[in-house]
């Protein structure tokens, strides 16, 4: 908490520190609503966030109370029924820009903590196409992550923040490509020999994109490592990678289509999931994954709208894995959400998952939440 803290105070002297000795800043323009500048400098600033209360009702066991992760479902046939109260989604913002130069200092946290304290989601440094910092992934699509009202999203999705250096090129107004050097997290299955697991190259992810009024496309890679370094002596290093094809679809007023496939060795680093695992002699070998997500968004009037959102996920599992690892998933949500202001709604969500072992066993959860939110972005 208190390095959090710290750090937003830095945010806010971000333009002061550097540009303190400008004799007579130059004045800055209109600023839009909830934005202010610093005085006696060209540095701007705006803060926010929102409260969010969730309550939930499971109908089923599920082994995450606080958002519906699909693969959280026991697959032992056992039975349950919880309601859970949740406010940890309420999140807080600053964004400090100094718009003649083009810097920008980010932070924003959420409270997903250890024990519900704040943690850090964004906390980057941009200077015109350079980023340095933590942010969502490169090789996701960040503009088509489904407006559910659970936190987590669907189980096989690109979905990931990492720090990050980041490269972004505009080739046109309507056309850009960025490659980044990213923290590497991947997992995997432990051989029988005594050792330990090593990320020891950042991953390497590239996209490309693709706007235009009717929505956008994307397409986007990975390419990455893992090590596992034997006790006795030796290592295997493996390699990992992946592809992404997403985009948004615009129709009618405000209505939407979004659309997500990610294939690879490997891909499943980029939700949390394990990487490699062993084959019939005991060797590291990568885990194939294929993610399938499709999304409609429909606006009924003005401020009622509602998503509909499906997710197919599908392990192709190696022969060494135990029969209680995950093979495929299905994820299910509807919402219907009243927005009485930009930010600040009340809403309902039906959520239904499945998961299935590599052993055939499977589990099925139904969760039904409303929520209300309340923005107080400037």
């Amino acid at each position: 908490m208190k390095k959090t803290t710290l750090f937003l105070i830095a945010c806010m002297l971000f333009g002061t520190a550097m540009f303190s000795q400008e004799q007579e800043p130059a004045e800055v323009p209109e600023l839009p609503a909830g934005w202010w500048q610093i005085p006696k400098t060209p540095v701007i600033f705006t803060f926010g966030g929102y409260v969010k209360t969730d309550i939930i009702h499971d109908f089923d066991p599920i082994d995450s109370p606080d958002y519906f992760d699909v693969s959280k479902i026991p697959t032992d046939g056992s039975e349950g029924e919880t309601t859970h109260f949740n406010v940890k989604e309420t999140r807080l913002k600053l964004d400090v820009k100094y718009p003649e130069k083009g810097f920008r200092a980010y932070i924003e946290g959420d409270f997903y903590g250890s024990g519900g304290s704040l943690r850090i989601r964004h906390a980057y440094v941009e200077y015109k196409g350079l980023l340095a910092g933590q942010t969502w992934s490169n090789f996701m699509d960040e503009s088509i992550i489904p407006p559910t009202l659970d936190f987590e999203k669907p189980a096989a999705y690109a979905f990931a923040r990492h720090g990050m250096l980041r490269y972004k090129h505009s080739i046109s107004d309507d056309m850009y490509f960025a490659v980044a050097l990213e923290e590497s997290k991947a997992a995997g299955q432990a051989p029988a020999e005594d050792g330990a697991f090593e990320n020891p190259l950042p991953d390497v992810t590239g996209r490309f994109r693709v706007t235009k009024n009717w929505g956008h496309i994307q397409l986007s890679g990975f390419l990455a490592s893992i090590r596992y370094r034997y006790d006795a002596g030796g290592k295997d290093d493996i390699t990992l990678y992946g592809g992404n094809l997403s985009g948004q679809f615009n129709f009618l007023k405000k209505d939407k289509i979004i659309y997500q496939v990610v294939y690879g060795p490997g891909i499943g680093r980029y939700r949390g999931g394990e990487s490699v695992a062993l084959d019939q002699n005991g060797n590291l070998e990568t885990l194939t994954d294929l993610g399938l997500t499709l999304g409609v968004e429909h606006y009924w009037t003005d401020k009622l709208s509602t998503l509909l959102v499906y997710n197919y996920g599908k392990v192709d599992n190696t022969v060494g894995q135990p029969g209680s690892a995950l093979e495929s998933t299905n994820y299910f949500a509807a919402n219907l959400i009243y927005n009485f202001m930009k930010g600040t709604f009340i809403g309902v969500e039906y959520l239904r998952g499945n998961r299935e072992d590599f052993n055939g066993a499977d589990g099925t959860a139904n969760r039904l939440q409303m929520s209300v939110r309340y923005s107080f972005n400037m």
